[in-house]
């Protein structure tokens, strides 16, 4: 029988935590240590064995109630495992989570299928394309409209670089598409930025930009690189980058930058309508992940977090 351990945050071996993220099967950046310990700072963890499958618990505490939520800019993590033979341990991981969280929102990984009768699934969507064609092939997949769009981008002479800072695209964001998210808090910038900036240290990490025929930065895009999978994690237009094309150009920039090679470009996401129509524009395919939910709050205050 295996034994699936719960550990508090203190008694990680985060050593070899990172070695079984590292090697497993189903590997997500997101799950790394290091990242978790900027977007979830405290999480918990459930492991079999010598850290041969595991499944980082992002959890939270309000008042005296404890939870877990998915953090910002982690969009699967869910069960990793070193070995196929784990590959079906996803509903005896969720039925290792500990009573003590009251409130349990979160998503998988792309790789666990759940079934247990205490929790509601849902499924959400992210896109994918694989990299590994001529460039010439990979834009035949494209959309008329995004074809349209990035000759409109070359019609007004938008050039993309390497060299826009995670700052600016940031700055970008919140000029526009930013106001009208409102969760989208100052901390949250504060753990973007941290967050880039540790993955710039480990190289992993591309920003890339677009600017107009003035030399302004109109668009900017942040993408994790790591082995084989290209994340596009972050980006930001201002209203004249959208009205001329700019994020198609760069998406394009990048698609051309890596075709023939292993990467697999996930879009991440999206369950948004419109930008799943953008995304798909570019030749991806649709490829579904679960989110689990539970409800154990105090009757008072359930019907707070109802669906």
């Amino acid at each position: 029988m295996r034994v699936i351990r719960y550990i508090a945050h203190k008694d990680i071996n985060k050593m070899a935590w990172d070695q079984c993220v590292d090697n497993a099967v189903n590997q997500v950046v997101y799950a790394f240590s290091w990242y978790l310990d900027i977007v979830s700072p405290g999480w918990d963890a459930l492991v079999l064995g010598n850290y041969e499958a595991i499944m980082p618990l992002p959890q939270k505490k309000r008042f005296t109630l404890s939870y877990l939520a998915q953090p910002l800019f982690t969009q699967q993590l869910g069960v990793l495992y070193t070995d196929l033979e784990h590959m079906h341990a996803t509903n005896e991981f969720i039925a290792a989570i500990p009573e003590k969280f009251k409130l349990i929102e979160l998503n998988l990984n792309t790789y666990n299928i759940p079934s247990h009768p205490l929790y509601s699934i849902t499924q959400n969507i992210t896109c994918h394309l694989e990299l590994n064609s001529d460039y010439e092939i990979l834009k035949s997949g494209y959309s008329k409209q995004i074809k349209r769009n990035i000759d409109k981008a070359e019609k007004n002479h938008l050039i993309t670089d390497e060299q826009i800072t995670s700052e600016k695209i940031v700055e970008l964001f919140q000029s526009d598409r930013g106001k009208k998210i409102k969760n989208f808090k100052k901390k949250n910038t504060t753990i973007l930025l941290r967050l880039i900036d540790m993955m710039q240290q480990r190289k992993i990490v591309t920003c890339l930009g677009v600017k107009n025929k003035s030399g302004q930065y109109i668009s900017g895009a942040v993408f994790v690189v790591y082995h084989d999978v290209a994340i596009f994690l972050f980006s930001g237009t201002s209203t004249e980058g959208k009205q001329c094309g700019a994020m198609s150009l760069l998406i394009d920039c990048f698609i051309k930058k890596h075709s023939k090679s292993p990467l697999m470009l996930d879009f991440e996401g999206s369950n948004n309508k419109n930008l799943l129509r953008f995304y798909l524009g570019f030749g991806s395919k649709v490829v579904n992940y679960h989110a689990i939910r539970r409800n154990n709050l105090p009757k008072i205050i359930r019907w707070v977090k109802a669906p």
